[in-house]
Parts: structure tokens; sequence; C-alpha cells
């Protein structure tokens, strides 16, 4: 999971990074393309955050460990 996650940001850094080298020749639309790559990435980690997929430990020990805290 760590790893994965490390992937996907690490993409999106070199993307952003590319976009910050050239931002003075893409203008607006540059910016705004930008803008909305960052919603999309944003849009994409809410959701595998609201299913769940993001989740450390399986649902069974997280059970398991809540019953012996009581």
């Amino acid at each position: 999971l760590v790893a994965m996650l490390f992937v996907i940001f690490d993409v999106e850094a070199l993307f952003l990074f590319a976009w910050s080298v050239s931002v003075r020749e893409s203008g607006w639309a540059g910016f705004i393309e930008a803008t909305l790559f960052i919603a999309i990435l944003l849009a994409g980690l809410v959701y595998l955050w609201r299913i769940g997929a993001l989740d450390w430990a399986p649902e069974s020990r997280r059970k398991r460990q809540a019953k012996l805290k009581q």
C-alpha cells in the first residue's frame, strides 16, 4: 500500500514539477489544467479513502483490537 501511494504521488509530483517549470509559457490555460489534474487526483484519493482501500488493517483485526480495548 505504501509503495503504491508513493508511486502515484511521485508521478503526480513529476507532472506538477514540469508544469511549474513552464508556468509562464502555459498561462491561465495551463493553470486551469493543473488545477483540474489536482482535483481529479484528489477525487480519486477521497474515493479510495471512502471505500476503505487505504485501511492499514483488515476489518477483523480492527474489531479484535476494539474488543481488547474494552
